[in-house]
């Protein structure tokens, strides 16, 4: 009996010591008056598509009308890069085809001529809430702070998610549609919180914050991880949308702007 008792107290000290910590807590911080709106477009692509290299480009010509204030995520469905939440937002939101793209989570996925005017839209609206993100890297681990504040007072969720740039096709030759050697951009990993996002309170003036440890990266190009967070209404609602959003490169941190 002592020694099930001496495993039981080992195993619970790991599970402590090694599990990621998510707390929704304050922070001694004076929150910004306010914020800039960031727009997000969740792309749904494949390798096996033939259009979808053109619908990367839109995202980089995108980038470039809007920098700093627009964040693409590409969820990889039917090839060795597709992961289960990838294809559980895919299920959500895209009815139209391959490559498809919902921006803010307005709606539903729709066609790459729309994407910029979509963006357009969203960048000029007047944000109710902005976000910091705090990441460090040590080794193949990281650590993410996702700091919000408000303008006004309002119940949310937020949703963390890590995305890695410039990853070589699954074999030479692969994407269809590019030429050999072709870098898929904006791929998504993982999602940090909740699939359908973790439950906030934002408050106005007051700064808050979520973090995630231990996150490992040991599969991915660790230069070329970023975070990207983003604030929105409940999955599940009638009227879906994203507040604002945040990113930033793996190591790095973005303060509210």
């Amino acid at each position: 009996m002592k020694t099930k008792s001496l495993l039981l107290l080992l195993l619970s000290v790991f599970l402590l010591t090694n599990v990621s910590c998510k707390k929704d807590k304050g922070e001694d911080e004076v929150a910004p008056e306010s914020f800039t709106k960031k727009a997000i477009l969740e792309e749904f692509t494949g390798e096996w598509c033939g259009f979808c290299p053109d619908g990367a480009n839109i995202i980089r010509q995108i980038e470039s009308s809007y920098p700093d204030t627009f964040y693409a995520i590409s969820y990889h469905i039917g090839d060795s890069f597709e992961v289960s939440d990838g294809a559980y937002y895919d299920n959500k939101f895209n009815h139209y085809g391959y490559p498809g793209g919902v921006v803010n989570r307005n709606g539903e996925a729709g066609s790459r001529a729309n994407w910029e005017s979509k963006v357009s839209q969203s960048l000029s609206e007047t944000p109710t809430c902005g976000i910091k993100i705090e990441t460090s890297v040590s080794g193949d681990k990281m650590n993410v702070k996702v700091k919000y504040a408000g303008t006004e007072n309002f119940d949310a969720f937020i949703s963390v998610m890590v995305i890695e740039d410039k990853v070589p096709e699954s074999s030479p030759g692969a994407q269809n549609g590019a030429a050999a050697g072709y870098k898929h951009p904006d791929l998504f990993r993982k999602v940090l919180t909740d699939r359908m996002g973790d439950e906030i309170s934002v408050k106005k003036g007051e700064v808050k914050s979520v973090s995630f440890n231990d996150i490992d990266l040991s599969a991915y190009n660790k230069s070329n991880v970023r975070v990207v967070a983003f604030i929105h209404k409940d999955l599940n609602g009638n009227e879906r949308t994203v507040y604002n959003a945040q990113g930033v490169k793996a190591g790095d941190t973005q303060d509210f702007d």
